[in-house]
């Protein structure tokens, strides 16, 4: 049986930071090779931890990738963001980001473990620990050894991500909040955290059809059902209700990428447009008319 392969504690304990991942960007744009002369750390002016920490952040959202020897190239939706979204001022860019770290099994397993498995709705940071050591254990099998501290650390990096607690929303300007934040899915009270369902009048309907194009890209239909409860669902993945999914889809449906049937007991989606999920995201951009 191959080893499962999996990824803690890459950021350093550094999570993201406001103008983190434009500045990154635009020096893996300019340079393939930034991260092999003092780990950038000069280029991007940080220190030599957080420069490994941009590093990370970048390959686990999806925006680079890495072959030895080569340097490290942008994706195609690294480009596509760095030619349309440069400073990373779209909330669809923060889905994007979100989507590729809670999706990302080998990079940043204790993302998508948290938004695929984890199933409490509210929850102290020590439950949290628990449910995801177990939950790690059952993933990587009984027989591997872990570092427990390592995957705690993930589990306050993706708190500290998310959640914005009493404290930090009394200083807006604060550069250490995570823009990732902004999508609202988790609040923090002391203590206590409560998964929420995103701020909808700044949600992208579009980003549930980039989902669906980046998770089931070979498929021509899904079913209604295991697109939402399924794993890299709409449930776990971008924390919608049930209702809202479904108006969601029919939005999409007005708009032509999909077709739904619901006659017979089918229940499914029948995709309309051949996009891939890089595709969705140009479109996206072209049609909000962002320029560099």
């Amino acid at each position: 049986m191959a080893k499962v392969k999996y990824k803690l504690k890459g950021h350093e304990t550094f999570t993201i930071r406001e103008g983190w991942i434009a500045k990154g960007i635009h020096a893996v744009h300019q340079n393939e090779r930034v991260f092999s002369e003092h780990s950038g750390a000069d280029v991007l002016g940080v220190g030599t931890n957080m420069a490994k920490a941009i590093r990370y952040w970048l390959k686990a959202t999806g925006l680079t990738v890495e072959k030895p020897g080569k340097g490290v190239k942008l994706t195609e939706l690294g480009e596509i963001i760095y030619q349309l979204d440069p400073y990373i001022e779209e909330n669809f860019t923060l889905w994007c980001m979100h989507i590729g770290l809670a999706t990302n099994q080998i990079l940043a397993t204790s993302w998508y473990l948290f938004f695929n498995r984890f199933v409490l709705e509210e929850f102290k940071k020590e439950e949290m620990y628990t449910f995801m050591e177990q939950a790690f254990r059952s993933y990587v099998g009984e027989e591997v050894a872990f570092s427990e501290k390592s995957l705690q650390a993930d589990c306050t990096a993706i708190l500290s991500m998310y959640a914005r607690d009493q404290i930090a929303k009394s200083d807006p300007e604060d550069k250490k909040i995570c823009p990732l934040s902004r999508l609202g899915l988790l609040h923090g009270n002391k203590n206590m955290y409560k998964r929420l369902q995103p701020d909808l009048s700044r949600f992208p309907i579009e980003i549930i059809w980039y989902l669906m194009q980046l998770c089931w890209y070979e498929e021509k239909s899904v079913s209604i059902e295991d697109f939402y409860e399924g794993e890299n669902g709409v449930k776990k993945i971008l924390g919608l209700s049930p209702a809202v999914y479904q108006e969601c889809l029919d939005l999409l449906e007005k708009q032509d990428y999909i077709t739904i049937n619901r006659t017979s007991g089918l229940d499914m989606i029948y995709k309309n447009a051949d996009q891939s999920s890089q595709q969705v995201a140009k479109a996206y951009y072209m049609s909000q008319k962002v320029t560099v």
